[in-house]
């Protein structure tokens, strides 16, 4: 019973980024896969304990006050079924965390840890597979190119090469910022290939943003320990050999490509760099736009998530009619959306459960370090800076429904309460019964 738990876990989180593939399109919606994997992982559970209706979720309050929100403004849409759908997806996405605490709180986070990190590793590999079997004239599920038939851009089983890099980053951010910390999953070598395997996917995939946010997050490591190692006149040296290995090495293929005319050129292609066309920037804009749009007309009732599209579509002068034709109008940035979908009130009642997780979450941490739980609290704050780095990266994307988004929601939340027994066991001992007796 333990393995099958242990096989349907790790299908949610691998499963979590397909958007092309294995999914069932119903209605103009897309039935995921993971989702799938969810709901026998929760009925097998259901049948075998009797605790199945036990779950706590950090800000569960604000929560659902802002799903109250939504689900009251539901009707505010020219396309009702997609709002619907929209809130059905959000409810799927709470079962999948729902998996997750439920298999947290009868393994340890050792096994948890483990098949997330995996889930990434597989889907790195599978990138760079793509990008090899491209280079030999066989294209699986390529959907954009650097040069037509030749060269992929890799995006794996998701929509796009963007999307890809946004899904790897969290494995990135989580697996760097534990490794900084000498917190191994496996061995060391392994560790080591899983995050290097990360960085050439995300580097593959050359999603523009993907690397800078990458970069981004060496190089604050850097500054930020250098800084400590100043104030302190300590340092560990191999951590800093490392990160600036990592960091020189990233920075020099950053400098190849802009010296060279022509990589520098496609890469810049959509920025209006250069005199390159400024159609990928003034998209980005115009959807931003168009989301503020909508909201200045209806600053209080909101659209729900699903309404947004149809809005911004009837705004423009077009009335849609189902769900396929609303495609061309969606928005963009993540916190834009939830904004025109809940109305400030609802909005306010969102930031302050993103608040409550972050709060919670870092301070659990370094509680976690004052006790003398160094690698509890490692992975808690990995996880919360890998939240922070997805939420941050996805405000220059569209759609907070994405499975993986949720999914590190659901493993910041269930680490939590996991690693909270360790400070107040009074309180949550009783609440660990186990698959088997393994405990971190």
């Amino acid at each position: 019973m333990s393995r099958i738990f242990h096989i349907l876990l790790f299908l949610v989180f691998l499963l979590s980024s397909f958007d092309i593939f294995l999914n069932v399109n119903l209605g103009g919606f897309n039935i995921r896969s993971c989702y799938l994997a969810t709901f026998l992982f929760i009925a097998l559970y259901a049948y075998a304990y009797k605790d199945v209706l036990r779950f706590r979720f950090l800000g569960a309050g604000a929560f659902l006050a802002w799903f109250g929100f939504l689900l009251v403004f539901v009707w505010n849409t020219p396309l009702l079924n997609r709002n619907i759908g929209y809130l059905l997806w959000l409810f799927f996405n709470c079962l999948a965390c729902f998996a997750v605490y439920k298999f947290s709180q009868k393994e340890s986070a050792v096994k948890l840890i483990r098949l997330y990190v995996l889930s990434f590793f597989c889907l790195a590999i599978a990138g760079i597979l793509q990008f090899t079997l491209s280079q030999f004239g066989l294209h699986v599920l390529v959907t954009m190119w650097w040069d037509v038939q030749k060269i992929a851009r890799v995006n794996a089983f998701s929509y796009e090469p963007s999307y890809y890099a946004s899904y790897l980053l969290i494995g990135f951010v989580f697996l760097y910022f534990s490794q900084r910390k000498k917190i191994f999953y496996f061995s060391r070598k392994f560790q080591v290939l899983v995050l290097t395997f990360l960085v050439l996917a995300i580097f593959l995939s050359t999603s523009r943003m993907g690397i800078l946010f990458m970069l981004a997050i060496l190089f604050y490591d850097f500054i930020r320990m250098v800084i400590r190692a100043i104030l302190t006149a300590r340092i560990s040296l191999m951590n800093f050999i490392i990160s600036f290995l990592l960091l020189v090495s990233l920075t020099g293929v950053i400098a190849k490509i802009l010296m060279d005319e022509e990589l520098r050129l496609r890469y810049l292609a959509g920025t209006g760099l250069e005199a390159t066309a400024a159609h990928s920037k003034e998209t980005r804009q115009e959807q931003m736009l168009n989301v503020v749009e909508i909201f200045k007309k209806s600053p209080i009732i909101g659209y729900s998530l699903g309404g947004i599209a149809p809005n911004i579509a009837l705004n423009n002068g077009v009335l849609a009619r189902d769900v396929k034709e609303i495609k061309d109008f969606e928005g963009l940035n993540i916190m834009l959306e939830v904004l025109a979908a809940s109305g400030i009130f609802g909005f306010l009642f969102f930031i302050s459960w993103l608040i409550q997780i972050f709060y919670a979450g870092f301070v659990l941490a370094s509680r976690l370090g004052f006790a003398g739980y160094q690698r509890e609290s490692v992975i808690l704050n990995s996880l919360c800076l890998a939240l922070a780095a997805e939420l941050l990266i996805l405000t220059l994307s569209q759609n907070i429904l994405r499975p993986y988004l949720w999914i590190l929601i659901g493993m910041v939340n269930a680490v939590y309460f996991r690693f909270k027994v360790l400070l107040y066991p009074r309180k949550a001992e009783s609440e660990l019964p186990q698959f088997s007796e393994n405990a971190i």
